[in-house]
């Protein structure tokens, strides 16, 4: 699907001036001297910006994940279970309550492919949304997707049960898929049957098959969803925050 770029909140430094999904790998040459006055002296002209990377957060996620198995693959290799320490159970989340958030970065040991799955797939949604939301309400959606996965695990998962993984959060990026298919620009409207039908397989499969936690799918899903959807009605109600460019929160109207 197209990125989306409804524009950075003014009070969120890091989403500050996102770069339409036209030009996202570089900002175009730009000079207020030349706009009001027609010409640009040697003097006058402006140094290029170098281009950025849109995806900065995506891949630090991606890379905080991996050094989180690392070590775990270390301890482990010393006879130190760190699941054990890191993963949540509804029994101890108030007693232990750092597991809250240790649970959304560790992976199961003894299965590499759930660690590269949750991976790919935020790189995926990274990719579509990173450049669009701004870096800081990206962040926002998926730390608050985490949370909101790890507290449906402690409200609805078996007492003693270990739960691991940045499904969660990466099911909160689904969430924010669908928030911007319902009620970002129209264009995105087209979209919405396949997102419903991938959410749909990835929700009925948690289900299905043993070992998966529903519970914190479920619990990312929905915030995911309500907190995009927040960012996006502030967008609205406030078109001209993008720093005096509203093109930017107008695609497709």
């Amino acid at each position: 699907m197209n990125q989306y770029t409804p524009g950075p909140d003014p009070d969120d430094d890091g989403a500050r001036g996102p770069v339409p999904y036209e030009t996202a790998h570089g900002r175009p040459y730009h000079s207020e001297h030349a706009e009001h006055a027609g010409a640009v002296g040697p003097g006058d002209r402006q140094a290029p910006v170098r281009p950025h990377n849109p995806m900065v957060v995506t891949w630090t996620l991606i890379w905080v994940n991996v050094a989180v198995y690392a070590l775990m693959w270390i301890l482990n290799l010393t006879g130190i279970d760190a699941t054990y320490w890191l993963g949540l159970a509804p029994a101890v989340a108030f007693t232990e309550p750092w597991r809250i958030l240790t649970s959304g970065f560790a992976h199961s040991m003894s299965n590499p492919t759930h660690l590269l799955l949750n991976m790919y797939t935020l790189w995926i949604f990274g990719r579509m949304l990173e450049g669009g939301l701004g870096r800081g309400r990206f962040l926002t959606v998926y730390v608050a997707s985490l949370l909101g996965g790890a507290a449906a695990v402690v409200l609805l998962s078996p007492t003693y049960s270990l739960t691991v993984g940045a499904s969660g959060a990466v099911f909160g990026l689904f969430g924010a898929v669908l928030a911007v298919t319902l009620w970002g620009p129209r264009q995105f409207r087209s979209n919405l049957t396949t997102i419903l039908v991938l959410i749909g397989v990835n929700v009925v499969f948690g289900f299905l098959v043993p070992g998966i936690s529903w519970q914190g799918h479920l619990g990312g899903l929905v915030t995911g969803v309500v907190v995009t959807g927040i960012f996006l009605a502030r967008s609205r109600r406030n078109p001209r925050s993008s720093g005096g460019r509203p093109q930017a929160t107008q695609q497709g109207r």
